[in-house]
């Protein structure tokens, strides 16, 4: 991923936050030509050396099979993201840009087509990711559990490297940044969902990450 310095973050913990709420990646190999799949994922931020993403796809997926041979791939993950209009800006002349923040991962994937392995990345999922209040359990569905896993595979990727961009237009002058913000604050659900993204970080005046 080319990312301009501007938009450079070098932080693991701020890398696996955003994949944390991001959770759908875009998982890419090349065993038998490039092959991609969108898949929800969950983070060990303390396995391997670098961390842990732990996934599974369905067994019909034809990418899984090519894993054992090519088990390098990279994983995208790409936030809320919208249009910038130049009438935004007080500085002219200006072009249209984008905004948003991705996050991506490179890293080798280890299979585990075990029965209990694929059980226990099930249960993780419904553990971390069904809501509190909901009421519901996958305690609940044992049966309908074991009937599901043969028609999955389960993964662990073990990462080795994780890139961050945040293209927050933090390369503008602060007028043109607070012009921004206000503007994606009147805007659509999506845009509103950016300039919550943009007010979590702090930039100085020329545009250096403070803190996340």
């Amino acid at each position: 991923m080319y990312i301009p310095a501007h938009f450079r973050a070098d932080d693991r913990a701020l890398a696996f936050d955003l994949i944390e709420e991001i959770r759908l990646g875009t998982m890419i190999s090349s065993g038998d030509g490039l092959d991609a799949s969108h898949l929800p994922f969950l983070v060990r931020r303390e396995e391997g050396a670098f961390g842990t993403l732990v996934g599974h796809c369905a067994r019909a997926n034809a990418q899984w099979p090519t894993w054992e041979q090519a088990p390098d791939v990279l994983v995208t993950f790409v936030s809320p993201n919208t249009h910038v209009s130049p009438s935004w800006y007080t500085t002219h002349p200006r072009a249209p840009t984008w905004l948003y923040a991705a996050v991506h991962v490179r890293g080798r994937v280890h299979l585990k087509t075990d029965r209990e392995a694929m059980r226990e990345i099930v249960v993780a999922y419904s553990n971390e990711l069904e809501p509190p209040m909901s009421g519901w359990s996958v305690d609940s569905i044992p049966d309908y559990v074991e009937k599901l896993l043969p028609g999955i595979v389960g993964f662990h990727i073990e990462i080795t490297d994780i890139k961050i961009q945040l293209r927050l237009a933090q390369q503008n002058g602060v007028d043109d940044r607070l012009k921004v913000l206000a503007a994606l604050r009147r805007g659509t659900a999506t845009q509103q969902q950016v300039a919550d993204l943009i007010s979590r970080f702090a930039f100085d005046d020329a545009g250096n990450l403070l803190r996340s």
